[in-house]
């Protein structure tokens, strides 16, 4: 990305609260049902003041150095050889959720919507866009994501008001029928699943014209994104019962089945389907952007352009690896996942704050010894 192109506040708010969301929808209820079974709600409500503070984190740790991006701050805190280690980590992080959420959409596409259509083609087909997405550059992707919110805003909104009707407050009792350990083991993932994995937004911050609200409009967007969540997360466990929400790989396929019980609105699979798979795309764009920037600072490449298709490939060559099937992630690598989700959203930000303090202390010292 060139350092001439800036995005405003309000374009990166969009992306953030669409980063936040982006796949969390396919694969967020029957995750944290699994763990915390019908009182799944509650784990995600109670990790929203937690991951509005990881939130805040990375946004203090972003104040450091505002004109840098991640793997910069790295090297500039950490030094040449520490920092280009943790960078490396950042682009197999990045490089690793990038083919993550292209393989989820492509098995969304593929068992939803193009039935017939081989999972090969689809990632073809996802991946040649993230790369376009790429090589057109983030302050055009800023300005579609700002025209695409309404039309997302609209179909949430309908698809909630559609399947009132069909709420079963029974769904969710007895509340706390096991205790609060399973409440709390769902917040594990109910964490670092859509808040700690927005490390990914500090490779994006610097490019913003930003005003005085700019880190009170990214927390009330992760507040918005994440409230948005946990509505979604109890629509399905009222709706179709924490049986269901966590035997189905996609419970927003039998979401749009009640809707079809209505009579009144039918066929709105197709629709939901991709609005889904649109969400999941800005993330995935978003990754695969962090990726390909990030490795064309780190290694001094001057044209980012040429590493894009490269890239783009290399993500294709990982989402045959990555995982097998939707259940072998939401069951199997979910809090393998948490683990580097919070090692790469808080704990290595954390480090980076406090070795920045301690070296200009440092520096504060030698300099008034000088004196």
């Amino acid at each position: 990305m060139s350092k001439k192109e800036r995005i405003s506040v309000r374009q990166v708010t969009v992306l953030m609260f669409m980063c936040l969301i982006g796949d969390m929808l396919l694969i967020y209820p029957t995750m944290i049902t699994h763990i915390a079974h019908q009182d799944a709600w509650i784990s995600s409500i109670l990790s929203i003041p937690l991951g509005l503070i990881i939130i805040y984190v990375l946004l203090r740790v972003h104040e450091l150095y505002p004109g840098l991006t991640l793997i910069e701050a790295i090297r500039k805190i950490f030094g040449p050889v520490f920092g280009t280690i943790v960078s490396c980590w950042y682009l197999f992080y990045f490089l690793m959720n990038t083919a993550l959420i292209a393989r989820e959409v492509g098995d969304y596409l593929t068992t939803q919507l193009f039935v017939q259509t081989p999972l090969h083609v689809l990632l073809v087909m996802g991946i040649s866009l993230m790369v376009l997405t790429a090589l057109m550059g983030i302050e055009v992707f800023g300005r579609v994501s700002e025209m695409l919110l309404p039309a997302y805003i609209l179909i949430f909104s309908g698809l909630i008001l559609a399947l009132l009707p069909q709420i079963q407050l029974s769904n969710v009792r007895p509340v706390l029928e096991n205790g609060l350990a399973p409440v709390a083991k769902g917040m594990v993932p109910g964490v670092a699943m859509p808040f700690a994995e927005m490390s990914i937004m500090l490779m994006v911050f610097p490019y913003v014209n930003k005003k005085a609200h700019f880190k009170k409009d990214m927390l009330l967007a992760s507040l918005i994104g994440g409230f948005l969540i946990s509505v979604f997360l109890l629509l399905s466990l009222l709706v179709v019962g924490p049986f269901v929400t966590n035997y189905s790989p996609y419970i927003s396929s039998a979401l749009t089945t009640k809707i079809n019980e209505l009579n009144y609105i039918t066929r709105v699979e197709s629709l939901v389907t991709l609005t889904w798979a649109l969400a999941a795309y800005f993330k995935g764009v978003l990754f695969f952007y962090a990726f390909t920037f990030g490795t064309t600072q780190l290694f001094r490449i001057s044209n980012i352009r040429s590493f894009v298709i490269p890239a783009g490939a290399l993500v294709f060559g990982m989402t045959i690896l990555i995982t097998p099937n939707v259940f072998y992630y939401v069951r199997t690598l979910v809090y393998p996942m948490s683990t580097w989700h919070y090692t790469n959203g808080l704990i290595i930000p954390l480090v980076l704050w406090g070795v920045y303090f301690c070296k200009q202390k440092w520096k504060h010292r030698q300099d008034v010894s000088k004196n």
